[in-house]
């Protein structure tokens, strides 16, 4: 089952969670204004310009004020009059804060003096006051005063300042107003784009942010809520929140990095006994890690992000909660309730399962045996088994970190991406799920090369075998043709001299009877009337196998002549 996306209309459904901002692209931090701080429209004193000279000047002051696109397309909306009224009323309200404090080098050098001072043990109560007041004046500042301001207060490296200024803090600073105020400082450089930029590139301001939750103080801990909330919807922010709540585990030496936030959420004692602010923005804060970032596409995100939740037993801290019978902070409750339950829903459709009661380990089990019966992955599930069975579990020795860095490396698995990014912050270095596995699949590969070789190897073995029988019975055959070339070669000189032979026995056969004839002739001449001549031997002919028989020409004595 693919993931669900929790994008689009799921972020317009998650407005009333994220209290910390407000629905624009770039999410911003609200404020509760004073009435002295909105632009009050005055009757203007000097006459009103042209159209194209107005509308120059009144753009000039919109870019100042750092609006969002809705509100400066309200603006440039407004009748020209109305226009010019503004314009006017904002000048001269830059024109009475001409003094000190309206440059950004004033705070700065207020700033470092305070951060030198280390300790306010020596300080009496009107000097604490005077303190937050400037503070809460630089606060102010960078809300209301025009863009120029909060620039310059960027390239004079004013959030360094405040950074320094938060780490040098000692316990009774830290537990004052002034921590606060100083929050509340970057809260309010943050709803400006620029200076929002600025405390995102910041290599150290999100750890050193996060780090304010170490305080007692509610107001800050809900400020630093606030703002690390907004950061979660940010591209690219949600992992610095990850980033910055481990680096918070280290900073308090806990165990787990969200450990602290739901000792907050669970604690019903002293000043927490009706506190519903603070609990409100850590569910705040919890729905926002949870179903953003990585969490808006990545059902297997959530799950693994949650589950951290669940272990240090958030869900019978929200049970707990209910009591407090807050409209706000049930609905945060519930949307919590109603992420868990869609997912469950979906990873028990991928088993075929109603339900999967991930409290139960025999029913996991179950459910991932019948999942691999009858794969190729079964064998080395039951390898891994018979292996857990061989680690050692005695109380003593590494056993619980031979467990921590098996599951770590099935957290791997599961959550690094085909690039091997893992949306959440690594636990292991240098451990790419991805090569790993190609890795394994050339070794696969390698073997099955190795396997194909041998029996290629088998196969040209016989082959070679039954080439070498092959030219073997060649080897004798072609001897054989030889033998049978060498008697045949024979035989046909045999014949050739027989044949020779035959002829010359014919050819002397022939002259002999010639010259038998030849002499009958002359008998017959000789004696008269005598006998007649024997018939004339026949003629053999070459193809003839009947042997040929040599009459012997018996001499006749010479006729007598006559009378003789």
């Amino acid at each position: 089952m693919a993931p669900r996306k929790r994008g689009g209309g799921s972020r317009g459904g998650l407005s009333f969670i994220f209290c910390c901002f407000n629905s624009s692209d770039h999410p911003e931090i609200t404020y509760r204004l004073r009435e002295d701080f909105a632009l009050q429209a005055m009757e203007p004193s000097l006459p009103m310009p042209g159209y194209d000279e107005l509308d120059g000047m009144f753009s000039e002051l919109v870019d100042e004020l750092d609006l969002s696109e809705k509100h400066r397309e309200a603006m440039f909306a407004l009748p020209a009059e109305k226009k010019w009224q503004i314009y006017c009323s904002k000048k001269k309200e830059q024109e009475e804060n001409k003094s000190a404090t309206s440059w950004p080098e004033y705070y700065i050098d207020q700033l470092n003096s305070m951060a030198a001072r280390t300790t306010l043990l020596a300080l009496e109560k009107e000097d604490e006051e005077e303190r937050n007041k400037t503070i809460e004046s630089l606060k102010t500042a960078l809300r209301t005063q025009p863009m120029r301001f909060v620039t310059r207060f960027i390239d004079l490296d004013g959030l360094t300042c405040i950074l320094n200024f938060l780490k040098s803090m000692d316990y009774e600073t830290t537990e004052s107003q002034i921590h606060t105020s100083l929050i509340g400082c970057i809260k309010a450089l943050m709803n400006n784009s620029q200076g929002r930029a600025h405390v995102l590139s910041h290599t150290e301001s999100i750890n050193i942010i996060a780090q304010s939750l170490a305080t007692e103080n509610i107001k800050t801990k809900v400020a630093v809520l606030e703002i690390m909330g907004a950061v979660c919807l940010v591209p690219g922010g949600h992992k610095k929140i990850l980033e910055a709540m481990l680096h918070y585990q280290r900073f308090t030496c806990e165990r787990t990095r969200f450990q602290t936030l739901i000792n907050d959420l669970d604690r019903s004692t002293g000043r927490y006994r009706d506190e519903v602010n603070l609990k409100t923005a850590i569910m705040s804060f919890i729905n926002a890690v949870l179903s953003q970032g990585a969490g808006e596409t990545s059902l297997e995100f959530r799950i693994h992000l949650r589950y951290e939740f669940l272990m240090l037993g958030i869900q019978p801290v929200i049970d707990k909660l209910r009591s407090h019978e807050n409209s706000t902070l049930d609905r945060h409750l519930d949307y919590f309730e109603m992420l868990r339950n869609e997912d469950e829903l979906a990873l028990s459709k991928r088993y075929e399962s109603v339900h999967i009661d991930t409290k139960s380990a025999t029913q996991v089990f179950d459910l991932i045996r019948k999942k691999m019966n009858h794969t190729d992955a079964h064998p080395h599930f039951m390898s891994v088994l018979h292996h857990c069975l061989l680690m050692p579990h005695k109380r003593s020795g590494n056993t619980v970190q031979y467990w921590l860095l098996l599951d770590r490396i099935v957290q791997q698995m599961v959550l690094q991406n085909d690039k091997g990014h893992d949306p959440d912050v690594a636990p292991l270095e240098n451990f790419n799920v991805k090569n790993v596995v190609r890795m394994l699949v050339n070794e696969n590969e390698v073997k099955q090369w190795k396997e194909q070789a041998e029996k290629m190897r088998k196969e040209h073995h016989e082959l070679q075998q039954k080439f070498d029988k092959k030219e073997r019975e060649c080897d004798a055959k072609t001897q054989e043709k030889e033998d049978m070339m060498q008697t045949l070669n024979k035989m046909k000189e045999k014949l050739e001299k027989e044949s020779s032979e035959h002829k010359n026995v014919k050819q002397h056969v022939s002259e002999l009877t010639a010259r038998l004839h030849e002499l009958s002739l002359r008998q017959a001449a000789v004696v008269p009337g005598g006998p007649p001549l024997p018939p004339r031997p026949p003629r053999w002919s070459h193809a003839s196998s009947a042997p040929i028989s040599f009459c012997r020409a018996v001499p006749t004595s010479p006729a007598s002549p006559p009378g003789a």
